[in-house]
């Protein structure tokens, strides 16, 4: 049975839907469910995922979905009542009495209680984030634009205004942002320190600054700037103007740039700033250091491990992860079958999963001969982003839910070619409160499935954060999961194992 139920006018941002959503598919009986908005995208996931009607098709993007499939008639007002209650801790007060406060319905009325206020956090459907946005920058305020479907002209103009009025345009699509150690969205409690960090990744963002407060280090600021910045369209416009307050800024003493491989012309003028930087400038493009050349202040590394690391060796801290022993993974080789030959990496990070695949391809590059890797679940080392927008259509992001990565582990388990699966378990504000604990089945049901494939983890969080990462750590432990001590050490892991299964160090 499925039911639709439409509320006019209502707006909650998509971070809040998801969570809602992840959490009334727990609910016995509930087969499917999405709480949304009405935008068209969302209405084309709804029809794509079988929980389609008139009513939803009639919807507009004011307007809240909730539509779910049950197969129970009885379970429908458990459903509502969930999503009411879950909807309404938005607008619950801590003060006294628990009192219910109306929660601000424009920027304006917003503005109008906390006068003092310089950030907006906009999540908007997308037709409208330009027009808040440019609300938000015409009031004097510093924004984080978590909405997407904004037009790369529409970015443009967005940044263009807000470099000259000094103010900060993080996004669109911006999900991580650290900002005097207040953790925006997407992000890890990180200890205070002198780095600090401007990328066009969140979770390149999030590696980095647990590496840095994992081995003692601390950061001022970690700026998001959106994935596009540095595309040949915006001309990196954000990230050159937060690099320049970063070198204002007395606190910051070394400075990381953090991005997927940007335009040639981009990636020239991004160096050139930086060459002209007072301070040490460490630039990870995610393997563009090729053919580059570090100078007295510039440094150029390829992975997020180690652009944590070069920063922690400039004030001082040589981490031990240099000097790891993957001798170990012996073992796992050992006792792997001869049909079990490949890497499966099933990761919830998209920035993650890229620099696994980069280190995990150059760690093989004489067993793969030259070959890239597989991006879709095919034969051979296979590398997937389970947060692309192909997985999670009609359902929320892994982070939130991990439903689909936790199928994807007993599935591959069936696969009788593969040797490792390698996962990442991101922490935090916004993620799962217990991502490994509702893996542990999963896992537990792909050991038994095929007991002698090696399951490889890392969990990107640190002590601070209020799932604990100790406890998450433990909770995979117990099932006889390999602990990383960063992404590019799980895939290190992998690779080791493939190459001793394969006697290259006999």
């Amino acid at each position: 049975m499925s039911y639709a139920i439409i509320k006019n006018n209502t707006y909650y941002d998509s971070v809040t839907l998801m969570v809602v959503t992840s959490e009334i598919t727990k609910i016995p009986g509930v087969v499917e469910a999405s709480v949304c908005m009405g935008t068209e995208l969302n209405k084309e996931m709804l029809v794509a995922s079988g929980l389609s009607n008139s009513d939803t098709i009639n919807a507009t993007s004011n307007d809240l979905i909730i539509a779910f499939e049950t197969t129970d008639s009885s379970v429908k007002d458990e459903v509502l009542k969930a999503v009411d209650e879950l909807l309404n801790k938005k607008n619950r007060s801590s003060g006294s009495g628990g009192a219910t406060v109306a929660a601000p319905t424009s920027l304006k009325s917003g503005l109008s209680e906390k006068p003092d206020a310089n950030l907006a956090i906009i999540s908007v459907p997308g037709r409208y984030a330009f027009i808040e946005a440019q609300k938000a920058l015409l009031s004097g305020l510093n924004v984080m634009l978590f909405s997407d479907n904004v037009s790369l002209e529409e970015e443009k103009i967005l940044k263009t205004y807000a470099v000259k009025k000094g103010l900060l345009m993080m996004g669109p699509d911006c999900g991580t942002s650290i900002i005097n150690n207040k953790g925006l969205c997407f992000a890890n409690e990180i200890s205070k320190g002198n780095i600090g960090i401007v990328g066009a990744s969140g979770t390149g963002i999030q590696e980095v600054t647990v590496l840095i407060d994992q081995f003692g280090g601390g950061i001022t600021h970690a700026i998001g700037v959106g994935g596009r910045d540095l595309s040949s369209e915006i001309g990196g416009i954000m990230m050159l103007h937060v690099l320049e307050s970063l070198k204002n800024n007395e606190k910051t003493e070394i400075i990381i740039l953090l991005s997927k491989q940007p335009s040639q012309s981009v990636a020239s003028k991004i160096i050139t700033a930086a060459e002209n930087c007072s301070k040490p400038v460490i630039i990870c493009f995610m393997g563009y250091n090729e053919g580059v050349t570090n100078s007295k202040n510039v440094f150029f590394v390829p992975t997020l491990e180690e652009a944590a690391i070069k920063a922690l060796e400039l004030t001082g801290i040589k981490p031990d992860m240099e000097l790891e022993d993957l001798s170990f993974s012996e073992d796992f080789a050992k006792k792997l079958l001869p049909e079990q030959k490949y890497v499966k990496g099933l990761f919830c990070g998209g920035t993650l999963c890229s620099e696994a695949k980069y280190v995990f391809n150059n760690y093989l590059v004489n067993s793969l001969n030259g070959k890239t890797l597989d991006e879709t679940l095919t034969k051979g080392h296979t590398f997937l982003d389970l947060g692309d927008d192909k997985y999670t259509m009609g359902k929320p992001h892994p982070m939130i839910d991990p439903t689909i990565r936790n199928e994807k582990i007993v599935e591959e388990a069936k696969n009788k070619e593969t040797a490792a699966i390698i996962l990442d378990f991101v922490i935090g504000y916004g993620a799962h409160d217990d991502s490994a604990g509702v893996a542990l089945k999963s896992i537990q049901e792909a050991k038994a499935i095929s007991p002698n494939m090696a399951i490889i983890a890392y969990v990107c969080g640190t002590g601070k954060d209020f799932q604990g990462l100790q406890k998450q750590k433990d909770i995979l432990t117990s099932a006889g999961v390999i602990i990383a001590n960063s992404n590019a050490q799980a895939a290190r892991i992998a690779a080791e194992v493939i190459r001793r299964k394969n006697h290259e160090f006999k």
